[in-house]
């Protein structure tokens, strides 16, 4: 988190049951449910992390969740070792567990309840919650469908694990992040408060909620622990932030077409089509679409080719796009799939040992949305510089000072672009290569996934803040235009860019930024004011 306007979160009442999937979709307005029917996107994840939903098992989850615990302990009943249930954890897998599987399930949460760093903002504690759920509902973990239903309802009710942000290396799931949930539910550790802003006793939570707790056996507890859900849910938010944010940066680019009279060839979708990569088109349609909105807005006066960050902005956010894409279907993918172990195949009362907890492919995924992210910072930066520039913002004063000397303009504003940009580089280092061995080298390659997710949410923000003060010079530039202090047409600003006073004297933009930022990341979409 970069601390720069934080999703607003307060506690919600208990809702009433969503529609099971045979009746509805998960992506109904205000109702997600949870099984192996129904398949949740980046999006689902992230209303229901800042919403409220109504929340409900599919009737298809309850049957296989229960066929699931069936299985896993007539395997057990018939003596097959089950890790967790008749061995120890991880590098103790070869010594045997405690007879007492509730005191095996408490020793399992109290070890991995370390961490370190600011609890996870209370829409990723919640996305986690969403993510883990849906896990649990495919029927392949073998835990109670008491101890699921009291996860979903704690969603419900708005009861929010504090979970600290450091601790996980994405290998056998994130262990210690999803310690801080099952903690919970058996009552003990912190929740945030209301505003999501501190923490508060969770067995005082969970009783004013109304929530029964109670200690976790062996099996439901690694349930809970042994997944992916932490980095899933941050990378499943920071990926719909980006999709939106992809979207306003082609906003801003078309309407700096308008601004500019930027040259149509490079819009052309037969252009686009000839090279073939379905982003690009995307891209180029959505920019010439919103170049077109007020009618035909080339100046042939400007050179036969642009700058590439003009010029070329389809390919480059075309880019971004499919990297997105490609981010999407392995996040997505890992929404709706069993990262657990053992899995319990029901239909073949077997258990089977492996590492489906592994977050090989959400750190891949993270490292590819961040890198997107960066360049899409990269090319707002240099548009920037294109309005900054009078040499290429049609003979506009340097930096769109008003009275170049006297005042400044975007001078301070621009710099601040550039420390942002400068910060998402530093940032944008991948995560998923950098493999530490861990415990007891029983974890010997390690994902980072988590790691690779939080460092890619933060990026969302960055980039919100850049496109932000881009908004901000373009409205500069057409405020300059339409008082006679710079050459060239005006054209309609976006309706949420809100009221711009064009900087006649030079002024603090810091809650200016502030609040655009916001609006980028929220990808509010009124329609446009006129001019």
């Amino acid at each position: 988190m970069t601390g720069t306007a934080p999703i607003a979160f307060m506690r919600r009442e208990p809702m009433i049951e969503a529609k099971p999937a045979s009746e509805g979709t998960a992506s109904d307005e205000a109702a997600i449910s949870f099984g192996p029917d129904v398949r949740l996107t980046c999006e689902d994840i992230e209303s229901g992390a800042i919403g409220a939903p109504r929340l409900a098992l599919t009737t298809e989850a309850r049957v296989r969740v229960e066929e699931s615990q069936r299985a896993l302990f007539e395997a057990a009943r018939r003596g097959d070792p089950v890790y967790g249930l008749t061995t120890g954890f991880g590098p103790f897998v070869k010594f045997n567990a405690c007879s007492d599987a509730h005191i095996q399930g408490a020793g399992l949460i109290a070890h991995l309840g370390a961490g370190f760093g600011a609890p996870a903002p209370a829409p990723i504690a919640r996305a986690t919650m969403l993510v883990r759920a849906q896990s649990l509902a495919q029927g392949c973990s073998g835990v109670s469908v008491e101890t699921l239903e009291r996860l979903i309802e704690m969603l419900r009710c708005g009861v929010t694990p504090a979970i600290p942000e450091i601790g996980s290396v994405g290998a056998s799931g994130d262990l210690i992040p999803l310690s801080f949930v099952a903690r919970v539910l058996a009552g003990d550790g912190r929740c945030l408060n209301d505003e999501g802003t501190g923490t508060l006793d969770a067995g005082d939570a969970m009783r004013r909620a109304g929530i029964e707790t109670r200690a976790l056996s062996a099996r439901d507890a690694l349930g809970i622990v042994n997944g992916t859900s932490f980095m899933t849910g941050y990378a499943a938010v920071a990926l719909a932030r980006a999709q939106r944010l992809i979207d306003r940066a082609e906003e801003i680019t078309g309407w700096l077409y308008r601004l500019l009279g930027g040259r149509a060839q490079a819009l052309d979708a037969r252009l686009h089509r000839a090279r073939g990569h379905e982003g690009q088109v995307r891209s180029a349609e959505n920019i010439r679409r919103e170049a077109e909105r007020f009618g035909p807005f080339e100046d042939t006066t400007r050179p036969l080719q642009e700058v590439y960050s003009i010029r070329c902005a389809p390919q480059v956010l075309g880019a971004c796009r499919d990297q997105i894409d490609h981010a999407r279907w392995l996040i997505e993918t890992e929404i709706n799939g069993v990262s657990d172990n053992p899995v319990t195949i029901a239909s073949d009362t077997a258990v089977l040992h492996g590492g489906n907890f592994q977050g090989q492919q959400i750190a891949f995924a993270s490292d590819a949305l961040n890198a997107a992210l960066v360049q899409a910072a990269v090319l707002a930066e240099r548009q920037l510089d294109v309005l900054a520039n009078p040499d290429l913002n049609g003979g506009a004063p340097l930096l769109l000072a008003w009275e170049p000397g006297a005042t400044s303009g975007m001078a301070g504003a621009q710099i601040t672009a550039t420390a942002l940009v400068a910060e998402m580089r530093h940032h944008g280092l991948p995560s998923a290569t950098a493999s530490i061995p861990t415990n007891g080298r029983n974890q010997d390659v390690v994902s980072m996934g988590t790691l690779a997710a939080r460092a890619a949410f933060g990026q969302t923000e960055r980039l919100a803040a850049v496109l932000a003060i881009l908004s901000l010079a373009a409205a500069q530039l057409n405020g300059l235009r339409a008082l006679g202090r710079a050459p060239g047409r005006t054209t309609p600003a976006p309706a949420w860019l809100g009221e711009f006073v064009t900087l006649q004297h030079d002024r603090a933009l810091f809650d200016e930024i502030a609040r655009l930022t916001r609006m980028n990341l929220e990808g509010a979409t009124p329609e446009r004011t006129a001019a």
